[in-house]
Parts: C-alpha cells; sequence; structure tokens
C-alpha cells in the first residue's frame, strides 16, 4: 500500500462554475497556459527590448535549415499513440508528452521504479487502490527524476559553408560537445524547439505573453498550433508542444484557477495579480501550470529561455539562466 504518511491528491476536478461555464473556459488563454516558458518566478516584471546587436543574429537565424528534426524528436523516445483528440485535429507530427500518463500499481513508495516527484502538482497518489499517476509519459518522469545530475547539452553543428544547414545533437555535457566540434545551443537534451529558427523567435519577441494568449484562445489544439506558427513564428514541431501545454494546462489547472481568480475575472482575462506570494512561491494557477505541465513541455521542447542563457519578460534568479554565448554559431 501507498504510505499514508503524505496527504493523497484526488484527481483533480473543476468546480461547479467551472462546470458551467466549461465551453467558454476552454477559449480562455489561463495565464499560466505558458508558464513552462514565461519563466514566472519573484521580482518585477521586465519589458526587455531586443538588443540592436541582435538583429543580424536573428535575421541569420531565421535563414538557417535543420537538417535532422525527425531524428531529435525520435530520440526523445515518447510513444505516438497518445491522446486520440490530437489525432482527429489535424496531422500533428509529434507525440504528446503528457498521454499516456505513466502508471504504476501495487506498489509502496518504497519501491516505485522512480524516485517520487517533489512536487505534488504533477502527480496523483491513491492509497485505497495503491496506485501512483504522472501527468506525462514515462521518458518525462525518467527525465524530470534526474534532473539534479543531468548535465546534458544540446549541440549544433553547420554542414555547409554558408552555415545555413546544420544538425542537432544532444551530448552528455558541454565538453563532449565541445571536443565534437559542436557549438552548445542550451542546456539538457534537444527537442522539437531546439531549432535556430525557434531561437531567433525567443531573441526576437522577449515577451511572448500576448501572442500566446491570442493563440491559446483557439478553438482546437489545432487551430492553436496554426496560430504559433503564423502569428508567433515557431517551425511546425515546437509550436505543437506549446499546442500540447496549452491543453493540457487547460485540463488540469481551469478549476484551480477559477478559484484563485474568480470565474469573472478569467472569464475577461484579468488575471493580473502578483505572481508570488511574500514567501516567493507562485499563486495557485501559476503553479497549477509550472508543475502539473511544465516537466511534460520542458522534456518536449528542450529549449526554453531559460536554458538557452536568455532572460525574459518577468525576471528569473541569475543562476537558473544557462550561461550561453549564441552568437558563436556564426563565427
Amino acid at each position: 500500500m501507498l504510505s499514508s504518511a503524505r496527504s493523497l491528491l484526488p484527481p483533480i476536478r473543476t468546480s461547479a462554475a467551472t462546470s458551467i461555464f466549461g465551453a467558454a473556459l476552454l477559449l480562455i488563454p489561463l495565464r499560466s497556459a505558458f508558464t513552462a516558458d514565461a519563466d514566472t518566478a519573484a521580482g518585477a516584471i521586465q519589458r526587455p527590448a531586443v538588443p540592436a546587436e541582435n538583429s543580424n543574429l536573428i535575421q541569420r537565424l531565421e535563414r538557417t535549415s535543420l537538417l535532422n528534426g525527425d531524428e531529435v524528436v525520435d530520440r526523445l523516445a515518447l510513444l505516438g499513440d497518445g491522446d486520440e483528440a490530437f489525432r482527429e485535429t489535424g496531422g500533428f507530427l509529434t507525440p504528446n508528452p503528457y498521454e499516456p500518463q505513466y502508471r504504476e500499481s501495487g506498489a509502496s513508495l518504497a519501491t516505485l521504479r522512480y524516485p517520487l516527484p517533489r512536487h505534488p502538482q504533477n502527480h496523483e497518489l491513491d492509497e485505497r487502490r495503491s496506485t501512483f499517476v504522472f501527468y506525462g509519459q514515462e521518458p518525462v518522469l525518467r527525465w524530470y527524476s534526474s534532473l539534479g545530475s543531468n548535465t546534458e547539452v544540446c549541440g549544433v553543428q553547420f554542414v555547409d559553408a554558408d552555415r545555413v544547414d546544420y544538425r542537432l545533437r544532444t551530448f552528455h555535457d558541454r565538453e563532449a560537445a565541445m571536443h565534437a566540434g559542436y557549438v552548445v545551443t542550451h542546456s539538457h537534451h534537444c527537442g522539437t524547439c531546439s531549432s535556430l529558427r525557434d531561437l531567433a523567435v525567443y531573441l526576437a519577441k522577449p515577451d511572448l505573453t500576448s501572442p500566446a494568449r491570442t493563440c491559446a484562445r483557439r478553438w482546437t489544439a489545432a487551430g492553436v498550433k496554426a496560430c504559433l506558427m503564423e502569428e508567433v513564428g515557431f517551425e511546425e514541431r515546437c509550436a505543437e508542444t506549446w499546442a500540447y501545454n496549452v491543453i493540457h494546462t487547460r485540463r488540469r489547472c481551469s478549476g484551480t484557477c477559477v478559484r484563485h481568480y474568480g470565474l469573472w475575472d478569467v472569464l475577461t482575462n484579468n488575471m493580473g495579480d502578483t505572481h508570488n506570494d511574500e514567501r516567493g512561491n507562485l499563486n495557485p494557477c501559476l503553479a497549477c501550470d509550472e508543475f502539473a505541465s511544465g516537466p511534460g513541455f520542458q522534456y518536449a521542447a528542450g529549449r526554453t529561455r531559460r536554458t538557452s542563457g536568455l532572460r525574459s519578460a518577468i525576471r528569473r534568479p541569475i543562476e537558473e539562466i544557462y550561461n550561453v554565448d549564441h552568437r558563436l554559431y556564426l563565427e
């Protein structure tokens, strides 16, 4: 039986108000929908402008072409038979990192295959049925459980003199990437958002809040994906990972956000209170996305602002931002 020493979490359920207005909530871009890459933390909100020296770099990155994108996705080892809804909404190329969820039954906490995640919002424990459920596929949990000792990096290597065509490769550490002649583009493994064109989007748009919210209003996952490609500029694989995150956050966090902000404020997108309490903890709505959807997004995407060494519209502790020089690609 699972230990009763820690409180067990029932499945996340929406409130009565959420049930009544469920259809409307599907259209609402929850403020937390992109916490996985909005880099929320204690501190004042900033609105950084694009540095002038980045303009040429962005233009060069936009002209590049990734040769092994499918190989990068395959290496993630995510199952492709996940949520049927996404197969029905328009030809997603990449698997859903959240489905099928990883489950263990009949085990005690001491015998779980992976360490119990420290954040209770990304899993469920059912003492009566002796089950553990993680809000993501097994490869996500395996990676998430080893983050403390993870030294992997994603490297870039151009294959032509004009520095247009390139390949991505995951290495054990920075030194291994440099020894192989690759330039590190972000910490952790390569993923769906590791392309240099997606990096160009992050560099060109330090604050993605407004366009992301606009796209999150789309009714279907395919609509969210299309908007992220057309209005934001993400490559198709990266846009799919963001779309998966949006839909998963809607499912898991709508009730939590309504209870925190109030139904009217959610419906009118009036969710501008402070992100953190006096101890620096995320508010319940943001925390739900950070922990319920964050691991799946970060695993599939690979690149986030923090792993890419980029500051965002919301200040993060400097130690959480990986040190990387993106000018080295073109030298």
